[in-house]
């Protein structure tokens, strides 16, 4: 049996990059995905984005199997985003019928 959790963050264009490696901010998520979830990551989903203009925002996506869910909320309000107020981590468990949106404290 498993218990996934899908996972939407949208953050301002590589926030952090510059500073920490080609994901910034995002690394901070990543690594404790991978530390806690046999590897896991989110990924950058950006290219493959319809229309024929590019996406003004970096989108990243998992689906994670029991995930902590109250941990990793706890965690993404710890990220020092560079730009707080575009990054959103939209969460949705299997008993859960749609997303729920949560907005980084700026």
């Amino acid at each position: 049996m498993t218990c996934i959790t899908n996972i939407i963050l949208t953050t301002a264009i590589h926030d952090g990059a510059w500073m920490n490696s080609d994901y910034g901010s995002v690394d901070t998520l990543n690594d404790y995905l991978y530390t806690h979830y046999q590897g896991s990551r989110l990924q950058c989903v950006d290219a493959h984005s319809g229309g024929n203009k590019s996406l003004s925002c970096n989108v990243f996506i998992a689906a994670i199997d029991y995930l902590n869910v109250d941990e990793f909320i706890a965690l993404f309000y710890q990220v020092a985003w560079d730009k707080p107020e575009q990054a959103q981590l939209m969460i949705k468990t299997d008993d859960q019928p749609s997303f729920t949106l949560y907005q980084a404290k700026t």
